[in-house]
């Protein structure tokens, strides 16, 4: 399971079908709904309304194939079922203004359907990725509704079929879009056989929406949580930033130009093996799989770049009531990460100082990120982000490899971001990034990713006991030692 954009996916030709959620049997079941977005949600809104570069193509999707018969009634029941029973994917904003609390409206009535459109057989790869990443970035914005758009690609010969979502990540997070696809195949193939599909109740992302308000309304800037980023903030000079070579020194002008679009790479930084013995490795140490994933991360990070404290922004969840387990919506608040390794003599020593990192600001998501930058006066967007998430639990986890599924995002341009992503994936442990699209930037990101992948090896094979230097030894392989991006 990698984490890449459509043009970087095996995608099949066929005929080709977008499925889009429509209301127009009954518009009069759009009402007005009182629960106000969350604060990450409306600065999503005004970015979007304002057309700034940074909310260009914000969508999250997948691609995977559904090993059945394609039949587009059980489709359209599926989709139907999925899209009501997610209160996030049928309310949308109430107007397209850069309103600071804007306005919500949600479908309640009884008639919400999807309408299917077929493109036609494409003969190439390259003309179905095309027109879906054509279609998608420009259908899909955080001030439109629908906030999701489908498409099936069935090929002739074969008995299953590819689906493709696309949602904008106003209403949806990566866990969300994880969850999806074991929702959409599961409602597929009971809707076929005419069973019930026996889902059991999730709750609303509105009303989790309506709870960060009230927790946005509690802080002011003398709150813990404030003070905590306003500290990390002051301590970068900035918001934190790679420390690797990202832009080609002649575009280094100062000229007001459009940053290019981001390039990308998603890799197997261990096998499943592998992870189980760094997992196990860890917990002998008193720890657990997230500090010995980051602790690789500030050793590489110190490696590459010199530096004893490794920066970060870290996106965790904030699913912690049952109801929202299973709900599809974006519940994801960031922490201000500090790995301090200046006394780290062994790997030991640096599980020490990742576990003090995370325990000190593993409460912090809960605290919404938009209104504490609003507080401290900045507009400040992250720029070194890393998460990490256990995915092989989640509902139908064990179908990805056979389903060839991935995880999808849309195109982004900075000349500054670099986004990382590792999961540990039923099959190991993935790392996909994104980047600024320039050759220096491909060289100090590839170096990394191989020399983070050396640095899981040594310590999976070696234990955490030895001196930080024998787990670099062997690294900084060239970039060409990465691979590709497609899936496995």
């Amino acid at each position: 399971m990698k984490f890449t954009e459509l043009s970087d996916y095996p995608v099949p030709a066929g005929t080709v079908t977008l499925w889009t959620p429509t209301t127009d049997a009954d518009p009069a079941g759009w009402q007005a709904d009182r629960r106000p977005f969350t604060h990450d949600q409306a600065a999503l809104a005004t970015r979007s309304s304002a057309g700034t570069e940074q909310a260009e193509n914000c969508w999250l999707g997948a691609i995977f194939e559904i090993d059945a018969f394609y039949d587009p009634d059980a489709l359209r029941s599926c989709l139907r079922t999925w899209l009501s029973r997610h209160e996030a994917l049928r309310s949308g904003i109430d107007a397209e203004v850069g309103d600071p609390d804007p306005p919500r409206r949600t479908y309640r009535g009884q008639h919400l359907d999807v309408r299917d459109d077929v493109v036609g057989d494409m003969a190439t790869p390259e003309s179905v990725t095309a027109l879906l990443t054509e279609t998608f970035g420009a259908r899909l914005a955080p001030t439109r509704w629908p906030h999701c758009l489908i498409a099936t690609i069935a090929t002739t010969g074969r008995d299953g079929f590819a689906v493709v979502f696309a949602a904008d990540h106003m209403v949806m997070d990566a866990y969300s879009i994880l969850l999806s696809m074991s929702e959409i195949r599961h409602l597929y193939l009971t809707a076929r056989e005419g069973l019930d599909a026996a889902l059991p109740a999730v709750g609303s992302h509105l009303d989790f929406s309506a709870h960060d308000r009230t927790i946005g309304r509690g802080l002011t800037v003398d709150h813990p949580a404030v003070a905590r980023w306003r500290g990390f903030l002051d301590r970068s000079e900035d918001y934190p930033e790679f420390g690797l070579p990202l832009v080609r020194p002649r575009l280094e002008t100062g000229e007001p130009r459009r940053a290019p679009r981001q390039r990308g790479v998603s890799e197997f930084v261990a096998t499943d093996e592998s992870a189980a013995f760094l997992s196990a490795t860890s917990r002998a140490a008193g720890h657990g799989t997230k500090t010995a994933v980051f602790a690789a991360l500030a050793v590489t990070y110190r490696e590459m770049t010199g530096r004893d404290t490794l920066r970060v922004t870290m996106p965790m969840h904030t699913r912690h009531e049952a109801r929202y387990a299973g709900s599809v919506g974006w519940y994801v608040g960031l922490a201000p990460l500090e790995i301090d390794l200046t006394a780290a003599v062994t790997f030991d020593d640096a599980l020490a100082a990742t576990a003090a990192g995370i325990d000190a600001v593993r409460h912090l998501p809960a605290f919404p990120y938009q209104r504490i930058v609003e507080l401290l006066g900045t507009a400040g967007e992250p720029e070194f982000v890393v998460s990490y998430l256990d995915v092989r639990h989640v509902p139908g986890a064990s179908e990805w490899d056979a389903a060839r599924a991935q995880i999808l995002r849309g195109s982004s341009r900075s000349d500054r971001e670099v986004y990382m992503w590792i999961a540990r994936v039923p099959s190991g442990m993935t790392l996909s990034a994104r980047y600024p699209g320039h050759d220096p930037a491909d060289d100090s990101i590839r170096g990394f990713v191989a020399t983070y992948s050396s640095v899981l090896r040594v310590l999976a094979t070696e234990g955490s006991g030895l001196p930080l230097s024998a787990y670099t030894r062997t690294t900084c392989a060239p970039p060409d030692a990465v691979g590709d991006a497609r899936p496995a």
